[in-house]
């Protein structure tokens, strides 16, 4: 089994990596200065100053700039991703022996990367190819943030309909993200990419969904934890979701995929 969550606190000083697929680096530590840059996922950045705002002073690809601190890590998650480092992969059958209805989906799922390739990728409920092209991304988001990437997936495919949603569509937002209740389209994020949305979302379930507060998390972090009730796929559900019948769906969609193995 892949291990938890990384530990590891960011300090002034540090060379560290960038671990979303695109972060944004930032005149000022506030979105709406004006961006610098975009740096890829995996490029080193060294930290001049941690902020108690839950920023970042860095300086990388010859610039100074802004960039939210969740997002580095001590990790380097392309060599992670060459290197393996989820261990030895466990058969279809000590997989499926892990999941259950009361799961923590807060905890890696242990699939390997081939293994979430074979799960989503050639299905033919995925007519725009979507989760056949970003299966990848599931493994690097529980690898970097402790959550249960099947989970996240299953989560991904019920809100977008297999990414056919005019959401998802539209928007590379593939969970519904702040599509709420009224203004569902015009009120959901806009995405740059879907590997954006995908780190985005795994990384909002960690922090408020699936920790109680103060739990250390990813990059150093702790846990707001303002939205959790438990750990599980339902308790989830109680501040997710409006829909009462959300973490059946979903475990349902869990099940599906792990059969597919």
């Amino acid at each position: 089994m892949v291990g938890g969550k990384n530990r590891y606190e960011l300090k002034n000083g540090d060379l560290v990596y960038s671990t979303p697929e695109s972060l944004p680096v930032m005149e000022n530590e506030d979105f709406s200065s004006e961006k610098i840059l975009t740096l890829a996922k995996g490029t080193e950045v060294n930290v001049i100053e941690v902020l108690d705002n839950g920023w970042s002073y860095i300086y990388s690809s010859y610039r100074n700039g802004y960039v939210l601190s969740e997002a580095l890590s001590n990790i380097n998650p392309i060599q992670k991703e060459q290197d393996g480092e989820n261990g030895v992969e466990l058969s279809k059958a000590e997989l499926l022996a892990t999941l259950s209805y009361d799961m923590d989906v807060g905890e890696p799922s242990g699939l390997s990367l081939e293994q979430f390739r074979t799960i989503l990728k050639g299905r033919t409920q995925d007519k725009n190819g979507i989760f056949d092209e970003n299966a990848d991304y599931f493994y690097y988001a529980e690898q970097e943030y402790g959550i249960n990437g099947v989970f996240l997936a299953s989560l991904a495919i019920h809100e977008s309909g297999w990414g056919t949603s005019s959401i998802a569509v539209n928007k590379n937002n593939l969970f519904g993200y702040q599509a709420y209740d009224g203004s569902a389209y015009a009120s959901a994020k806009q995405f740059e990419t879907y590997s954006e949305g995908i780190d985005l979302v795994a990384r909002v379930l960690i922090k408020y969904y699936l920790n109680e507060k103060g739990t250390s998390i990813y990059g150093g972090d702790v846990a707001d934890g303002r939205y959790y009730t438990g750990v599980t796929i339902k308790s989830a559900n109680k501040y997710y979701a409006s829909d009462s019948g959300w973490a059946s769906s979903i475990y349902n969609i869990m099940k599906n995929l792990y059969n597919d193995l």
